[in-house]
């Protein structure tokens, strides 16, 4: 409303109301509130009709009208596996801490009176480090081979196929790709996805118990044959999606799809699974109709009992909360 006056009192041109509704525009979309501004725009198209027929030589704008997002300049998506140096490691881990905890519309930042929370720069760059720590020790350089795969898949938007990860300027979303162990009850219908270190822990702990010459023939065997052969039968290898975010001004242009769909060629082609997984909280709903509606996942198991993170807007650090999870799969 208070916008709304303002244009109205100002008796703009239509560059000078083009101008606004880009400011508008630039700020909702920072926030991912840009429902709220749908009203607003359909008022100033109606009440000033020469902003969508824009004179020549103001050339095209980014505008909220209808029901979509934006309209944007086409630009070419690549989809790209970061390599694991420090530089690339630290602009993902910056990536994700803008996208995904600090706009994410779960509302990931908890603060101790349930205010809005105001991230001050000391406290996003501890974020930061901490998320550079974690994707280092899954997905950075290391010496030798890791015993899980994992990867680090980003959507460019400047159409770049290298591998470094300069910046985050032309950063439009990011996936991770794992393959994990999976515990099944004994009923077959429950169970959860184990983290990395479990599933290290577990497969490291099956081999060891080898004998010598048994060892040297599993040095080489695939996840896949090591969990069939030597763990409990309710134990499985699996391929999962985690990490999946996209850029609040990137939202709702099928990148989400298009770096799934990347994921899933990659754990079939490259890692041999022709399954995949993901975990999602159950309280998620946008992201539970991406997977079903769109990306053909089913649901397999419920965890009632679970954790998911946080970020405490207090200390700059990530806390775990119960919350309840959702395995999917799909079949490749």
């Amino acid at each position: 409303k208070r916008w709304r006056k303002k244009i109205m009192k100002c008796k703009l041109s239509a560059v000078g109301v083009t101008a606004v509704i880009n400011a508008i525009c630039t700020t909702v979309s920072s926030f991912s509130i840009h429902r709220n501004f749908v009203p607003v725009a359909r008022h100033i198209q109606q009440n000033y009709a020469f902003v969508s027929s824009l004179s020549r030589d103001t050339g095209p704008r980014f505008m909220f009208f209808a029901d979509e997002m934006e309209t944007v300049p086409q630009r070419s998506t690549t989809i790209i596996t970061i390599d694991g140096s420090e530089t690339s490691v630290y602009n993902a881990a910056k990536f994700m801490v803008d996208a995904f905890w600090l706009q994410s519309p779960q509302q990931l930042v908890q603060t101790s009176d349930d205010s809005i929370p105001e991230i001050s720069y000391e406290i996003k760059s501890k974020l930061i480090t901490q998320q550079a720590d974690d994707i280092m020790k899954n997905y950075g350089e290391r010496l030798g081979r890791r015993k899980l795969e994992a990867r680090l898949l980003i959507a460019s938007g400047d159409g770049d196929s290298c591998g470094a990860l300069s910046s985050t300027e032309n950063v439009q979303g990011m996936v991770t790709i794992e393959v994990r162990l999976m515990k099944c009850s004994a009923d077959g219908r429950g169970g959860d996805i184990l983290n990395a270190n479990m599933s290290e822990k577990m497969l490291t702990q099956a081999i060891a118990a080898l004998r010598p010459k048994q060892r040297r023939e599993y040095k080489d065997a695939s996840v896949i044959a090591v969990a069939r052969e030597l763990l409990p039968p309710d134990v499985s290898a699996v391929c999962s999606i985690s990490n999946l975010c996209v850029a609040p001004s990137a939202r709702r242009k099928g990148i989400a799809a298009k770096l799934c769909k990347e994921a899933e060629k990659i754990a079939k082609e490259e890692f041999g699974f022709d399954e995949m997984y993901l975990r999602v909280e159950r309280e998620n709903d946008a992201a539970k109709r991406l997977y079903e509606m769109k990306l053909g996942y089913e649901r397999k198991f419920d965890v009632d009992s679970a954790t998911a993170l946080r970020v405490d807007a207090v200390s700059g650090s990530y806390i775990e909360v119960e919350s309840g999870i959702v395995i999917m799969s799909k079949r490749l």
